[in-house]
């Protein structure tokens, strides 16, 4: 499973672009989201905790990186696709 979905802040008016896939660990299911912008990631047990993980490591990194945020407020945000080889 992968697809692609919107995180909004919309307090900061801020949105994030996402990827999610499944990986295994150790033979267990993990749930992977990623963000290409800020290069950050992380992850949960199933879609809702991974979301949940991510926010708020989001919300952490640009606490530390606040000159971030212009990447995420930009009129042409970064495009992400999807082909087959």
């Amino acid at each position: 499973m992968e697809e692609q979905d919107c995180i909004v802040d919309s307090k900061r008016g801020l949105s994030l672009n996402i990827v999610v896939r499944e990986e295994k660990e150790d033979g267990k299911k993990l749930v992977v989201v990623n963000n290409e912008e800020l290069g950050i990631a992380d992850f949960g047990e199933n879609l809702d905790e991974a979301i949940f993980n991510f926010k708020k490591s989001a919300r952490e990194y640009l606490e530390v990186y606040p000159e971030k945020e212009k990447l995420l407020k930009e009129e042409n945000p970064l495009l992400i696709s999807r082909i087959f080889l």
